[in-house]
């Protein structure tokens, strides 16, 4: 029989509680496991925003004239709610490796979280081609990849001359607007220099900064040098000061020497036996520069001539005009090969050089001599004597200036001192005696003076031309010698141009005319006065050419013409070259016939018209017993007779295998071939009616050159 137990509150209560603690604990697991499960969630979700990558702007156009650009990345994340308290860092780099040359940009890394970063862009043309170029800069990120595209256009840079135009002429001592147009890419500061064909002889401007903006033009004024010649192969450059390798030239540009003002300088007579007034001088313009005409193409409009202030009838009086290519002419060029040449202009081998462009465009009968001076132990030595052998001088220049030259004290001014006592002592007006001076002017060594200078100059009427080199402190000094002397100063800043300015000089050397007429008064007339007035280019020269003259002085029969004979002081080579003049031609003249006594070989040749020639299309003949006879060509026609009064050149003797210190050649003249009366006579020498006899006396030393 089973047992029930008793069933009583007491059992129940217990049951119940136990229950009770059991539901209990039940809950609590629960609870905690769900509120770890929220805890867990909430890690899980609660997190800071990743980043967002965001470009603005994402095309950089430079265009041609831009080279800064920028563009911003910016991280577009937001702190946003409970499960987004913060953002996370933008971590950025722009790949640099692949970059073109002409491309800069900064930074290329960084992290951005609130504050955007800003990247600059920079372009430098001068590594681009021209044209347009174009790069993609990719930009690697924690947010993902993007690209800025980059456009540049580079236009060709240009500078452009637009003022003046080619084949603008500009006149001498004008102002004259140059004007230009220049790309962005061109620096803002220019040099502008003149051309003579393809040699750099001026600056105009140096280093001009012309610079206002972008696209403004350039303009700079130039007054044109007065040592520029007239010409038309000039040109005018402009470059880049910055790159020179950027320019622009227009030519050709035409220089003129309008004639402003004339000057009648250096005026001297050589009136002379029979009825011959002689004026001699220079014409200089408003800057002291020589005039140059063409004394063939000059009308008496122009030159007028009075005797007692009545005009002379020009075709009368036979009246003419010479330039100095007709007559003689002595040039003693003086080189300065001192230190301080060598110091201020470097390489001066432009001095020999131009030294040979003025013995080059020396006639046949003109005479050459060079003096040079270098060093302290030494006075100044000659290294050519007077000659009329032009590859002799040119030769003395060229080997000593290709020798090791010594170089020290400069001693300038006894350098042409030792010029200047070359010339005769006792001046002699059928001669121009020109001494040519290339220096700086310093001097530190000289016994001798400025004023002794000038000083012997006029005593011996001899011109000092100068070419003075650099800005030294004796410019002053160097341009007083040329005015007091009657010559011309020209200025060259340095050797580079030397050469160039120096054909100023020649030109200048080149400037001395004569006017000659037979007068028709007579000794019973007494003294009268004869003006002269020279007219060029609608300009008067000042002042008249004046003297008076004593007729009883010169009067003599025009029916007798004048010889004389110019020889060389001094034999090179072993030869000799001997001119005959004609210093006075009588009327109808198409005939000479002379006899030269020489047992020597030699030769007899006729002078140019360009060296003074007055026979040049005559007809040169040796006759069986010696005789020379020059003949017109045709003596029948008086067309090619030699003009009454005139002067020049007949022919040249040409004598080798001198050994000798000098020696003497009979010379006669046949006057009996004149059937009017005509006969020649030696200058200074009593008139012979048959026969015209002299010894002409050559040379007094001998200079042996193998």
């Amino acid at each position: 029989m089973s047992y029930i137990p008793k069933d009583n509150g007491e059992n129940i209560n217990r049951e119940n509680k136990k229950t009770y603690r059991a539901k209990k604990k039940k809950r609590f697991i629960f609870t905690t496991i769900a509120l770890i499960f929220i805890a867990i969630l909430i890690i899980l979700l609660r997190r800071d925003a990743p980043p967002i990558l965001e470009i603005s702007p994402i095309n950089l156009n430079f265009g041609d004239k831009q080279t800064d650009m920028e563009f911003t990345i910016k991280n577009a994340a937001k702190a946003e709610g409970f499960f987004r308290p913060d953002v996370k860092n933008l971590t950025f780099e722009i790949e640099s490796k692949k970059h073109p040359h002409w491309l800069t940009i900064k930074p290329v890394t960084g992290a951005i979280k609130e504050t955007p970063e800003k990247i600059s862009v920079k372009v430098d043309r001068n590594f681009m081609p021209y044209g347009s170029s174009m790069d993609e800069l990719r930009i690697l990120t924690n947010a993902g990849d993007a690209k800025v595209r980059i456009l540049v256009q580079k236009s060709e840079e240009r500078l452009t001359l637009i003022s003046p135009a080619a084949s603008t002429s500009i006149s001498v001592g004008d102002n004259r607007s140059i004007e230009w147009t220049a790309t962005s890419g061109v620096s803002e500061s220019v040099n502008i220099f003149l051309y003579s064909k393809e040699e750099k002889i001026g600056t105009i401007a140096d280093n001009y900064n012309f610079r206002k903006d972008d696209t403004s033009k350039g303009s700079f004024t130039w007054k044109v040098d007065d040592f520029i010649r007239e010409g038309d192969d000039y040109a005018i450059r402009i470059e880049d000061a910055v790159n020179p390798a950027l320019f622009d030239e227009i030519r050709p540009i035409k220089i003129l020497q309008p004639v402003r003002k004339i000057k009648i300088l250096n005026q001297t007579t050589d009136h002379q036996i029979p009825n011959t007034i002689q004026f001699i001088f220079s014409l200089r313009d408003q800057s002291n520069h020589a005039i140059l005409f063409d004394p063939n193409k000059v009308v008496w409009e122009n030159i007028k001539i009075w005797e007692n202030e009545t005009e002379i009838d020009y075709l009368e009086s036979h009246a003419l005009l010479y330039s100095q290519d007709d007559f003689q002419l002595q040039v003693m060029i003086v080189l300065d090969y001192s230190a301080s040449m060598y110091e201020k202009n470097g390489d001066i081998t432009r001095m020999a050089l131009s030294a040979k462009d003025l013995i080059e465009s020396l006639n046949d009968t003109h005479q050459v001599g060079v003096v040079e001076f270098h060093r302290p132990d030494k006075p100044p030595a000659i290294l050519q004597d007077f000659t009329t052998y032009k590859n002799a001088a040119i030769e003395a220049v060229r080997q000593f200036s290709s020798g090791k030259i010594y170089r020290d004290f400069s001693s300038c001014w006894d350098a042409v001192l030792k010029g200047l006592k070359q010339f005769p002592e006792k001046p002699d007006p059928d001669i121009f005696k020109t001494l040519v001076f290339l220096s700086d002017g310093f001097d530190n060594s000289s016994f001798s003076t400025p004023d002794n200078v000038i000083s012997l100059a006029k005593e011996r009427d001899v011109h000092i031309y100068v070419l003075g080199i650099g800005r030294g402190s004796e410019e002053d000094v160097l341009k007083n010698i040329a005015l007091e002397t009657g010559g011309t100063y020209v200025h060259a800043e340095n050797i580079a141009v030397l050469q160039e300015r120096f054909k100023q000089t020649i030109k200048d050397i080149k400037g001395q005319y004569k006017i000659k007429y037979i007068t028709p008064k007579k000794p019973e007339d007494g003294k009268f006065i004869v003006k002269s007035e020279i007219t060029y280019g609608g300009v008067i020269g000042a002042p008249l050419l004046h003297d008076e003259v004593e007729p009883s002085s010169i009067f003599g029969k025009t029916i007798e013409g004048i010889i004389r004979f110019s020889t060389p002081s001094v034999i090179m080579y072993n030869q000799a070259e001997i001119f005959i003049w004609c210093e006075h031609v009588p009327r109808y003249i198409n005939e000479f016939r002379f006899w030269i006594g020489l047992e020597k070989p030699y030769d007899v040749i006729l002078t140019s018209s360009y060296d003074g020639g007055l026979c040049q299309n005559w007809i040169l003949s040796k006759d069986p017993d010696g005789w020379y006879r020059l003949s017109s060509p045709d003596k029948t026609d008086p067309r090619y007779n030699l003009e009454f009064g005139d002067f020049g050149t007949l022919c040249k003797i040409v004598v080798a295998d001198i050994y000798e210190k000098g020696f003497a050649i009979p010379f006669k003249l046949d006057n009996s071939i004149y059937d009017m009366g005509q006969v020649f006579y030696e200058e200074g020498k009593i008139s012979q009616s048959k026969d015209f006899s002299t010894i002409i006396s050559v040379g007094n030393t001998v200079e042996w050159i193998p």
